[in-house]
């Protein structure tokens, strides 16, 4: 059972595709307060560094993870859940696969940033495992806002 009581195991998790993107757009907008422009999403499918992995309840897009992988790091670049999906560990799922991702990527770190009001989002990365670096000021814009830095540093019998 999730958070909420709802069975979170009807949540799989897939490639991402073209045919995600109407949908993931939606959650970006409704996700973020500057969110990013439908071409970039049309472009990751074919950008050979983007990991990106969709969500799915059933045949519904709920979430989206979209990183990029260069050298032995992993930089997470965006990662949201559809509002009515919160609290049902889609997010979990989502780290989950590019974890298992890393496994087979001899991949040492993976490096994002949050911003500083993401209360839940640095908890949720925290309980993955990761630290806190630094801070980069005035990082977000819509409204000016510091970035959180953080990582997880893997050791070869990790993720």
């Amino acid at each position: 059972m999730s958070e909420n009581g709802q069975p979170a195991d009807n949540i799989s998790i897939v490639p991402f595709g073209k045919e995600h993107i109407n949908a993931i757009f939606k959650i970006e907008n409704e996700s973020f307060n500057d969110p990013w422009s439908r071409y970039v999403f049309h472009d990751l499918p074919d950008n050979p560094l983007a990991v990106c992995f969709t969500a799915l309840d059933h045949i519904e897009v709920a979430g989206y993870l979209i990183a990029y992988h260069v050298f032995s790091e992993i930089q997470i670049l965006n990662i949201a859940v559809k509002e009515s999906k919160r609290h049902k560990k889609i997010a979990t799922k989502l780290f989950d696969a590019i974890f298992e991702y890393a496994k087979s990527e001899n991949v040492e770190e993976f490096t994002l940033e949050v911003r500083q009001s993401n209360i839940g989002a640095i908890a949720l990365y925290k309980k993955l495992g990761f630290q806190t670096d630094g801070v980069r000021k005035n990082y977000y814009k819509n409204p000016k806002e510091n970035a959180i830095l953080m990582s997880l540093k893997l050791h070869k019998t990790e993720v």
